[in-house]
């Protein structure tokens, strides 16, 4: 009988703890916890906060999705979409290997004429302005998450009548003359045609670090962008790595090139 008893305590002696330590983890798995920074605030005294307090505050991020367009966002019918992407496609940038996929990420939110018909700097009557995707309506602002805009940038021109009108450098009429008449074309007769269709198009486009600058090519803030997302803007290590280097490396240890 003693036997058992001693069995029974030993055996008990080794099995609360180890009950008392499931109880404790499903507690951990299955009980809100206290947050942390809430539990903090709670124990730190209320500061009014003065003239200068709010500069030590970190600025509040940037919301941003997906870093890249996906596909769902890029390839939505737009009725108002340059008419350059009718014939050059969604992703029309194709031959700088280097940088065609930061190109072609632009084509987004911005249209063709924006870098390929160049502002003269003295002209007051050529600007730019948001065109809404659906409706054509125009704007010096926009609503819309990080990246991902229900409207693009067009350049506009004023009239002599005093009218906003859109900048475009291909007129709709003659391309669609040109589809129709392409297939009759020979060669020489096809380049020909491109030459004049495109004759408007300036023959240096505006280049990254045009716009990526301080006081650059397009006016950011004009456009209704925040203080801080014009300051990132004007000061992309992207467009400067891209203008001062002509190959890229990668590192030996993720380069499988030779491989």
């Amino acid at each position: 009988m003693r036997t058992k008893i001693y069995v029974f305590l030993v055996k008990a002696i080794f099995a609360v703890p180890l009950v008392l330590f499931g109880l404790w983890l499903l507690m951990m798995l299955y009980t809100p916890g206290v947050d942390a920074q809430k539990l903090a605030a709670l124990q730190k005294p209320a500061v009014e906060e003065g003239v200068f307090r709010g500069i030590l505050r970190p600025h509040k991020p940037l919301e941003r999705g997906h870093f890249h367009m996906i596909d769902e966002d890029r390839e939505k019918h737009e009725p108002y979409q340059p008419l350059c992407l009718n014939c050059h496609g969604t992703f029309p940038h194709s031959k700088e290997k280097k940088i065609r996929s930061l190109l072609n990420f632009h084509t987004g939110f911005m249209a063709c004429a924006v870098c390929h018909v160049r502002k003269d700097p003295a002209a007051q009557d050529h600007f730019f302005i948001w065109v809404d995707r659906a409706t054509g309506i125009t704007s010096f602002a926009v609503e819309g998450e990080y990246g991902k805009y229900p409207a693009k940038i067009f350049p506009v021109k004023i009239t002599a009548g005093g009218q906003q009108e859109i900048i475009r450098p291909v007129d709709e009429q003659s391309a669609r003359e040109y589809l129709e008449l392409k297939d009759k074309f020979t060669h020489d007769q096809a380049a020909q045609a491109k030459v004049k269709l495109h004759e408007r198009l300036s023959k240096k486009p505006v280049l990254c670090m045009d716009c990526h600058k301080k006081d650059g090519y397009l006016d950011f803030a004009k456009l209704g962008y925040p203080r801080n997302r014009v300051d990132h803007l004007a000061s992309s290590e992207v467009a400067s790595m891209i203008e001062k280097y002509e190959t890229f490396y990668l590192p030996a240890v993720i380069d499988f090139s030779g491989n």
